[in-house]
Order: structure tokens, then sequence, then C-alpha cells
């Protein structure tokens, strides 16, 4: 799963809706909820991608 913002793209690892690896500037999400992620991607208007089932199946679990 990648995050998107106006100055970086970085790759975090979510693994049962949690996040379990984040790289920087955003590593503080290590132990996350997904949904909490979401949440604040959306508060400062950055951009979720994923290109892999599994992770689209649990970004949908998450957004309800």
């Amino acid at each position: 799963m990648v995050i998107v913002g106006p100055s970086f793209r970085v790759q975090l690892t979510v693994k049962d809706g949690i996040v379990t690896e984040a790289a920087r500037p955003i590593s503080y999400m290590k132990g996350w909820e997904l949904a909490r992620v979401l949440a604040l991607a959306e508060r400062w208007s950055w951009r979720v991608e994923t290109h892999d089932p599994g992770e689209r199946a649990q970004l949908q679990g998450a957004a309800r």
C-alpha cells in the first residue's frame, strides 16, 4: 500500500487491518489500525494507492 502526499510517496504494509511497517515520514503509524490511517489521509488530502487484491479488500473493510 502506498500513501501519496504533496511531497512524499511512502510504502506501508498492513496485515489484518494493522500497519506492520511504515517508512519515513509516516513511521509513527506503525501499530495503527488501517481505519485510523485512512481518516488521517482523508483529513490531509493524501491519496492511498494499492494494486494488490488483498490490500484492496483490507481498504474496503476499514472504510466501513
